[in-house]
């Protein structure tokens, strides 16, 4: 009888100290923990803008003209030109810099394919990103643009030679691009 009573009394004293254990748990868990502090982006800013867009009178056709000069906004770009005949091409040459305080990737080019799309379809946009040093295509995303950087584009607006559809008159087609960045991620 002795050593059951004396086992019903470990039972017990592990109950209550299980008992007290959750209490003890549950207590922690459940104060409210109040966190005190601060966080600011200081002066970052964020500014991808055109720096220039110049037109390439060595690429460029003589006979293709601009109905009115490039314009830019922000990252998006717009084009007007006439060209009166097949083979008939118009060359800029443009540059974006990063004069904000935010480190960016070039994610894409877009709009050319809805431009091309467009009527009149003779007219076909083309746009390329080159490598500052030697001018070569640059392809794929992921280019870091730093502070201060800059990244150059190619943009080409033609009446391929091979053209089989012969408007009569010169044909004129206007267009924009945007230039997508995000910010940069480690």
């Amino acid at each position: 009888m002795k050593s059951e009573s004396k086992r019903n009394g470990i039972i017990i004293g592990a109950l209550l100290i299980t008992i007290a254990l959750m209490t003890v748990g549950y207590a922690a868990l459940a104060t409210q923990l109040t966190i005190n502090g601060t966080a600011s982006t200081a002066d970052a800013s964020w500014d991808i803008s055109f720096l220039s867009i110049e037109k390439n009178t060595t690429l460029s056709s003589t006979d293709a003209v601009e109905n009115s000069a490039p314009t830019a906004t922000g990252t998006a770009a717009t084009f007007d030109v006439k060209l009166p005949k097949p083979g008939s091409k118009m060359v800029y040459d443009i540059v974006v810099q990063n004069t904000g305080t935010i480190d960016a990737t070039f994610k894409e080019l877009t709009g050319v394919d809805e431009l091309n799309a467009a009527a009149p379809q003779e007219i076909k946009y083309t746009a390329v990103r080159l490598d500052g040093e030697n001018g070569n295509v640059v392809t794929g995303t992921g280019d870091l643009l730093n502070t201060t950087g800059k990244n150059y584009f190619r943009v080409t607006v033609e009446w391929p030679q091979a053209s089989t559809t012969v408007p009569t008159g010169a044909v004129s087609k206007t267009g924009t691009i945007y230039l997508d960045y995000q910010q940069k991620v480690d």
